[in-house]
């Protein structure tokens, strides 16, 4: 059997709760992956909302009930997927009140091409994050999902694609019917590429770029120590209007972080006047193309 050696961490975690409240913009999206989570780790969560709600039961919470522990987030590249998925332990843990244990899958899961090779690492992930997790609840995260769950009936996919594909929704399915309390986060910036039978088992979450009131919102904070006011905000919100939009990732480290590095070099404070000029000359980076497998 190939040994894979997850990337742990305890939640909760300072780190990642500031990671967690550093995302702006994404409170939707937060929202529905924690009542996803929840749903895993706190199994009776449902049932007492029936009692006060549904006492003589609801068809429909059954089903909720019944759906494996799988969610997928999909979307843009820097929008927000990862750094979401690897801090929402600490909130989740902190609603609980209990340890959550997050392991992350490493990025050379496939291993070397070897016959029967990532079926066996792909088991060995879950064997590991079972033994990792014991009594606590744990969430097993799998970036790039599309690497490991392209559709089968895609013509290129090769056996041992499809076998892997294969032994992972037997490990998800497995979790299900063992009412393990483990959750499985794919993800992935080409939803579209993967298989059918994933997606139809996992609540799925779309990240897009930010449109004008999360851009506000994200240069509010990102100028919280800087004065400025709300025309200020306007200006920034006006000059990061492009088509295609800007991603997180461009206003944060293009943008933002760019220019205080330049500030620092040319030894001058950091203004709204000093980003606007960098914004007003910064490109989006190109639209990830989902429409294709």
């Amino acid at each position: 059997m190939n040994e894979i050696h997850l990337h742990k961490t305890k939640h909760p975690d300072s780190t990642a709760q500031t990671r967690y409240d550093y995302l702006i913009g994404l409170d939707t999206h937060k929202d529905e992956l924690t009542e996803y989570l929840l749903r895993v780790f706190d199994p009776g969560r449902v049932s007492r909302w029936l009692s006060r709600h549904h006492r003589s039961g609801l068809a429909l919470a059954q089903r909720i009930e019944q759906r494996p522990p799988l969610v997928i987030l999909g979307g843009e590249v820097g929008c927000g997927k990862t750094a979401l998925a690897t801090s929402i332990g600490t909130p989740i843990a902190k609603i609980i009140d209990k340890q959550i244990v997050a392991l992350e899958t490493p990025s050379d899961i496939r291993g070397g091409g070897l016959v029967g090779q990532l079926s066996e690492r792909v088991t060995a992930a879950f064997q590991e994050a079972r033994a990792e997790v014991g009594q606590h609840c744990g969430i097993l995260l799998i970036d790039e999902a599309d690497d490991l769950g392209s559709s089968r009936a895609q013509m290129q996919a090769h056996h041992e694609d499809r076998a892997g594909l294969n032994v992972l929704i037997k490990e998800i399915d497995r979790l299900a019917r063992d009412r393990t309390r483990i959750a499985v986060i794919l993800i992935t910036n080409r939803v579209r590429a993967l298989d059918p039978a994933l997606v139809r088992r996992a609540q799925t979450i779309h990240f897009a770029r930010p449109d004008a009131d999360a851009r506000r919102a994200l240069f509010a904070q990102l100028l919280c120590d800087v004065p400025h006011d709300k025309k200020d905000l306007t200006s920034l919100v006006h000059v990061s209007d492009r088509k295609p939009l800007f991603s997180y990732s461009d206003l944060v480290e293009r943008g933002a972080e760019a220019t205080l590095m330049r500030c620092v070099r040319e030894n001058k404070p950091f203004s709204v006047a000093a980003l606007c000029a960098t914004l007003d000359t910064l490109e989006p980076s190109p639209e990830t193309d989902d429409l294709k497998p």
